[in-house]
């Protein structure tokens, strides 16, 4: 069914809006207390009618906070138990914390945008300018992002090291050094979504995928496979502040 732009209710939308910013505000308020150490792993979280109460919000709201928590990979939620805050929560709650203040504007889609102007171009220029010790810098950068993730370590060193040693192997100098300083720019941002076990099992594939098409010498396939992994992050920032409208692929063209 169509819907008019006449027929939809401003008050509904502003409804809307309103329980958005105040789930947000009780998601920002339970980060806080869990890198304050106030919730440690294993501590459950407040109940529903505890943080009702506490924030004066409704029961929809406090649900929606505590899944945003789950997505995140910060708590466990079990029937008639509660919300658990898993272990080895507090350094990736800081990170989150900081990158939920970061996406108030829009330097970090803009960042992003233009990772997926020019990464694409530097993975395609490295598939076929790449030198053996580039292929050996890009294994040792996938291999250190695949040994962190199996460890249950953060991975955003990992990925930020890949990422440089593709550039490098572009063999052009300046896009290297446009590249790099983003990387420092966006840095608290991949630690965050390093916190995400679906983007980081996501992105360990495709990192793989890029560097085989890099070591084939397949420009087409390293440009297509590091486009997809660029959407990807994307995707994943997205994960960290789901109330935001971050645009897909077409939106950007």
């Amino acid at each position: 069914m169509n819907v008019r732009i006449a027929d939809v209710n401003p008050s509904r939308l502003a409804g809307a809006d309103m329980t958005e910013r105040l789930s947000k505000s009780v998601t920002d308020a339970l980060l806080a207390g869990i890198a304050r150490g106030e919730f440690k792993p294993g501590d459950q979280l407040p109940t529903e009618q505890a943080l009702m109460a506490a924030h004066g919000v409704g029961r929809n709201t406090v649900r929606e906070a505590v899944q945003a928590l789950r997505t995140l990979g910060l708590v466990e939620i079990r029937p008639r138990l509660g919300a658990r805050v898993l272990e080895g929560t507090a350094q990736s709650t800081l990170a989150t914390s900081a990158i939920s203040a970061l996406l108030q504007d829009d330097t970090i889609a803009d960042l992003y945008d233009v990772r997926l102007i020019l990464e694409p171009a530097a993975a395609a220029r490295a598939a076929l300018h790449r030198t053996d010790e580039d292929l050996a810098a890009i294994r040792r950068a996938l291999t250190h992002f695949r040994v962190a993730h199996e460890t249950g370590d953060n991975v955003f060193e990992a990925d930020i090291a890949f990422h440089q040693a593709v550039a490098t192997a572009s063999g052009n100098a300046v896009l290297a050094r446009v590249l790099a300083p983003m990387a420092d720019l966006l840095a608290v941002a991949r630690k965050a979504t390093g916190t995400i076990p679906t983007a980081v099992e996501r992105a360990l594939h495709e990192h793989e995928a890029i560097a085989a098409a890099i070591e084939a010498g397949s420009s087409e396939q390293a440009r297509d496979a590091m486009t997809t992994h660029i959407e990807s992050a994307i995707w994943a920032i997205g994960q960290l502040q789901p109330d935001r409208p971050w645009p897909d692929a077409e939106q950007r063209l």
